[in-house]
């Protein structure tokens, strides 16, 4: 039995990368509607028992509950123990693996989730890197405990080399929509280069997001 986690850093320092192109109200609003997109995913992906988002904002925390999924409190202490909470928390719903999908995934579909869990080992990993191939966007584990959350900049690296040390098996898994998170004014252009389809994309054609990807 899988459950996905999503650790969702929101709140009023949301995407700060993003502070000399778009307001702090819309860079809110961004993180929320990609939180969105991705619970909207996870929530389509066959082979998934449940999800638990762990965050400190309330209109996170409501969001999710709003899509079904189980909420916990972040406790401040930083994405990874973000995560290592929500594994906590899905091994109390009898959880044998768990997934875990950052927060910022605007492009994510329910098949890029379903190959990773297809790829996971009876025991061991799959990790989905970043667009530039340093990041971790997906992270597979069974059983759930196997995971040692290594997560920020430069963590495929880190899981990579936490999973040798442990001889335990790590599954390369590249996914494309799993690939974009957007942190970066470049990153924005990029979400914005297919016609908007996703809550993320939608709400920046029409606003300043779309005027500087038009140059």
């Amino acid at each position: 039995m899988i459950w996905a986690i999503v650790p969702a850093k929101l709140g009023e320092t949301s995407k700060e990368r993003l502070g000399a192109v778009l307001a702090p109200e819309l860079r809110r609003r961004l993180a929320h509607a990609m939180l969105d997109d991705v619970l909207e995913a996870l929530g389509r992906a066959r082979g998934l028992a449940g999800i638990v988002v762990v965050s400190r904002d309330a209109q996170a925390l409501a969001l999710a509950q709003s899509r079904g999924a189980c909420t916990v409190a972040d406790s401040g202490g930083g994405l990874n123990a973000s995560v290592q909470d929500g594994i906590e928390a899905c091994r109390a719903h009898g959880a044998t693996g768990v997934l875990v999908a950052m927060g910022d995934l605007p492009l994510l579909e329910a098949a890029d989730v379903e190959t990773a869990l297809e790829a996971l080992p009876s025991r061991g990993l799959v990790l989905v890197p970043s667009l530039d191939g340093t990041g971790t966007n997906l992270l597979a584990a069974r059983p759930a405990e196997l995971v040692r959350p290594a997560f920020g900049p430069g963590s495929l690296a880190r899981h990579l080399e936490l999973a040798r040390d442990a001889d335990v098996t790590a599954v390369l898994q590249p996914c494309a929509g799993a690939a974009l998170d957007v942190d970066t004014p470049d990153d924005l252009e990029r979400l914005l280069a297919g016609p908007p389809r996703t809550s993320s994309q939608r709400l920046l054609a029409a606003g300043p997001a779309r005027a500087i990807a038009n140059g």
